[in-house]
């Protein structure tokens, strides 16, 4: 299965550098986490329902101390906003793309900060399990 997963998105290494695979204990057994940062957002697709990404996405920035200005949810996405301890503004969106696929994008400051969206990304693995 591991290696069928490889031989799939080797081509996508090869043609798209910006897409990253990560495959990590029993997250690569459900399925494969994809990101990649593209023009200021990191987005990264889950093998998750959008209802589990959700809850580890909200525990994720409440652990981050994200203050949340603005939330909304609905069956097939979610969207939040708030400002980090330093005032640098945050967004992340949530849409369910399938029934276990969950499509995240995450936004830090006006033009992206790459790192700091890493360690939400990070956070919300976490909170995954992976």
């Amino acid at each position: 299965m591991k290696k069928l997963a490889l031989i799939l998105f080797l081509p996508l290494l090869c043609f798209y550098g910006c897409v990253y695979l990560v495959a990590a204990g029993a997250g690569a057994a459900a399925g494969v986490v994809t990101y990649k940062y593209i023009s200021g957002e990191l987005q990264v697709q889950y093998p998750y329902p959008l209802e589990r990404v959700w809850h580890a996405t909200e525990e994720a920035v409440k652990e981050m101390r994200i203050s949340v200005t603005e939330r909304a949810r609905d069956t097939f996405s979610g969207s939040l906003k708030g400002k980090t301890s330093t005032g640098t503004s945050v967004s992340i969106k949530a849409k369910q793309l399938e029934e276990k696929v969950t499509l995240v994008k995450i936004r830090v400051g006006i033009f992206g900060d790459e790192a700091a969206s890493m360690r939400i990304k990070d956070a919300i693995d976490k909170r995954l399990g992976i």
